[in-house]
């Protein structure tokens, strides 16, 4: 994790965000979420994904806004977009994303 520009913390996740990796991802978004600050996920290096996975997105986006955090997207892959859009969640995740990849 590292200090992004413009007053955000930046994490950068990589590797599956499947259901079967959520627990340590969950861990270390509530951990960055928890430094106080405005937060960008990098997304760029993950994959594959399912619909697990886009739905912690929805979560840490939440937990963020409750903690009146802003909470983007960064460097979304195509996969996980194609997800959102079969699940109906496009809108969202375009009010969300900065960069798609």
């Amino acid at each position: 994790m590292s200090l992004g520009d413009l007053g955000f913390h930046t994490v950068s996740l990589s590797g599956p965000a499947t259901l079967y990796e959520l627990a340590e991802i969950r861990e270390s978004l509530l951990a960055a979420i928890a430094v106080g600050k405005d937060l960008r996920i990098d997304l760029e290096t993950t994959g594959p994904w399912d619909l697990a996975g886009l739905q912690l997105m929805i979560s840490a986006t939440a937990s963020g806004r409750r903690a009146g955090q802003a909470v983007r997207l960064v460097n979304v892959p195509r996969v996980c977009a194609e997800i959102a859009e079969r699940s109906g969640l496009s809108n969202w995740l375009s009010s969300v994303t900065d960069t798609f990849l």
